[in-house]
């Protein structure tokens, strides 16, 4: 029996044929990912790179280091480390590195396969040093960012979401754990996030389920939490108002 027939007829035991179907659907059908806007912002280490020409290190030691990696088909963090570039966008402020003796002063460009493109990190700065002060990179990115922010700040600027988030998650580890499947699986964590920090309003069974397909739950997800997580709102909101005597 191959391998195939063999995960075809465990779903089929644990009647999760339909589940898997429309997972295959909805993977066969999504459109290709949109590539990120500034991609070289997410520099580990780049909080630390104060000015705009850093910035504009940063960015040209990024995209020297991918297209590198690309070619050698390698990690691009094989080819030079996150920090290393963050160190020598540091440094550009200060004692404006660009010879290969200075770069090898930091010590991730004394690593096998950065020494061996020397002379590609030197275009690289030299390229950053030699732009107009109109064409470096803003401190702050320009990208809006949606959605709510990271889920530790949420008791302080809204207990009343952080109930509501510890309450869904709750809700959707139980319902996995009752099914045999990952947490993740149920239900996307970015999903789990954004309905419980703009739930609708009633929070219903209908409400909540046309909530979660506008954020990519499947069919068979939201037959299985949209009730669940709509009752799970309802308690935090009876919890909140017994607790504040409202």
């Amino acid at each position: 029996m191959t391998a195939s027939r063999r995960i075809a007829e465990q779903l089929d035991a644990q009647g999760k044929t339909e589940w898997a179907r429309q997972e295959f659907a909805a993977i066969a059908s999504a459109p290709p990912s949109q590539p990120r806007p500034d991609p070289w912002r997410r520099t580990s280490g780049i909080h630390r790179v104060r000015s705009r020409r850093g910035l504009a290190v940063v960015r040209e030691l990024f995209q020297t280091r991918d297209a590198i990696a690309r070619k050698a088909d390698l990690s691009p963090r094989r080819v030079l480390t996150d920090q290393a570039i963050i160190e020598a966008a540091r440094m550009e402020t200060t004692r404006q590195p660009g010879s290969r003796l200075q770069l090898e002063q930091i010590s991730g460009f004394r690593a096998r396969n950065a020494r061996r493109n020397g002379h590609a990190w030197q275009a690289a700065m030299a390229r950053a040093r030699e732009l107009a002060d109109s064409e470096l990179p803003e401190v702050t990115s320009a990208t809006v960012v949606t959605g709510p922010p990271p889920a530790h700040r949420w008791s302080e600027r809204d207990p009343a979401a952080a109930a509501r988030l510890a309450a869904a998650r709750e809700t959707v580890t139980t319902l996995a754990a009752a099914h045999g499947l990952p947490a993740e699986n149920l239900l996307p964590p970015d999903a789990v996030r954004r309905l419980s920090w703009e739930p609708p309003d009633p929070a219903t069974p209908e409400t909540v389920a046309a909530a979660l397909a506008g954020y990519g739950a499947r069919p068979w997800q939201m037959e299985l939490t949209a009730g669940p997580l709509a009752e799970a709102f309802l308690n935090t909101l009876v919890d909140s108002a017994e607790q504040y005597g409202e």
